[in-house]
């Protein structure tokens, strides 16, 4: 029997380089509002974000994951050090609370509830690290902070002479924590002698379903494309009560897994409608809203199993959503080492998922590089039957934080 798992990893690579800025090149400026007195939201910011990182990737012919909670997080460890302009551009475009101290303090706080919540019935596991260059002048203040709140553990390396050695330990140390999902994450010759630290984060989830599909129901069936052809996939089927919402845009479909503490939301388009028009009217606010209107009821289900992986190069969708200055000549880290003199480099994620009866199993990896500067009949059960793209989102039931987002183009990829 296949057991449930979830993975998704995140890293941040810092260091030092000559060569390029990502564009545009001109520092910006702006006034710095004031700050809130509200408490900081950790899984609504983290919901923001992962929405809007969402509508700057095109649907295309390829099924899609990402974990925006691991991205979140690794960048979060990273704006320990932003200061000025490069901090309040990474508030705007991640949705991080302009107080450091309160925001570092509760995503601590949220990344131990986290833990807690998954308690006996799911295997969580989430694991950070810094690889910093040896005898570099990092202040002793930044690795405090990411070791008290993020729980990180510190290596001290030897970029200048032994990077393509600190790649293979970094890719172990995320196949190990991934529990042999994630391999090789960060390519040949993307540490150099320049690179000066690496942040990584590193999730595996393990769970499976509350109720589990019996493969004896499972059934071929046809799924609709985006381009009007036609698959034969495989569907899991089961008649049962589950949280549901329907209106003229969408069909809404929860389905917990075991312990009830997290589960994976279906966001299937209705007839007529497209992901993309689905998708323009998703954000942190009417995600919370839909699943609080959603109600328990009885309904036929066909889900098909479904496997997707991903690879991205984040840095110039996160500059152009707003923070350039991180990736240029303008950066300001000086939070790390009292001066400014590292920019982010790469920012690089890569994720998997697969759903079966059992459950769900799926990887995640995110790797950043800084471098130094130089209507339903009431007679009839609903019937949800995903033969068409849809979205599907694995959260925390308790906060409603996306642990995983993509979409489901082809089941049969």
């Amino acid at each position: 029997m296949m057991k449930a798992a979830i993975f998704f990893f995140f890293l941040l690579i810092i260091g030092g380089c000559t060569h390029r800025a990502h564009e545009p090149e001109t520092e910006k400026q702006e006034e710095i509002p004031e700050e809130s007195s509200e408490k900081t939201d950790i899984p609504m910011q983290n919901n923001q974000f992962a929405f809007d990182l969402m509508r700057q990737i095109p649907v295309d012919d390829e099924n899609f994951v990402f974990s925006p909670f691991s991205i979140s997080t690794a960048l979060a460890m990273t704006y320990v050090g932003a200061r000025e302009t490069t901090m309040e551009q990474m508030a705007d475009v991640m949705h991080f609370d302009r107080d450091q101290d309160r925001f570092h303090e509760e995503y601590g706080k949220y990344l131990q509830a986290l833990k807690e919540q998954a308690g006996n019935n799911i295997d969580l596991n989430i694991a950070n690290s810094l690889w910093a260059q040896e005898d570099y002048h990092f202040l002793d203040s930044f690795f405090e902070i990411v070791e008290k709140y993020y729980g990180s553990k510190t290596f001290q390396v030897d970029f200048e002479e032994h990077h393509q050695q600190i790649t293979h330990d970094i890719n172990d140390w995320v196949y190990e924590e991934t529990r042999e999902k994630i391999q090789d994450l960060i390519a040949p010759n993307v540490l150099t002698d320049d690179t000066r630290l690496v942040l990584v984060n590193a999730v595996h989830f393990l769970g499976a379903w509350m109720k589990e599909f019996d493969k004896d129901l499972t059934t071929e069936d046809l799924f609709y494309l985006r381009n009007e052809e036609m698959v034969s996939v495989d569907y899991m089927r089961r008649s049962d009560t589950l949280p549901y919402l329907e209106d003229d845009n969408k069909q809404l479909l929860e389905i917990p897994y075991d312990g009830g503490d997290f589960s994976m939301l279906f966001v299937l388009p209705a007839h007529g409608k497209t992901l993309e028009e689905v998708e323009r009217n998703l954000n942190a606010e009417t995600f919370d809203a839909m699943i609080n209107d959603m109600d328990e009821q009885e309904l036929e289900v066909f889900v098909p199993s479904f496997e997707a992986e991903s690879k991205l190069d984040l840095e110039e969708i996160l500059a152009g959503m707003g923070m350039e200055n991180a990736f240029n000549r303008f950066a300001d880290f000086s939070g790390m080492t009292g001066k400014k003199d590292l920019m982010i480099d790469k920012v690089i994620h890569q994720a998997m998922i697969e759903v079966a009866e059992e459950g769900t199993e799926a990887a995640a990896a995110t790797a950043v590089v800084v471098i130094r500067k130089t209507s339903i009949d009431p007679d009839e059960p609903p019937v949800f039957r995903a033969n068409r793209p849809f979205l599907f989102f694995v959260k925390d039931n308790t906060t409603q934080n996306i642990l995983f987002s993509g979409r489901v183009i082809n089941p049969s990829k």
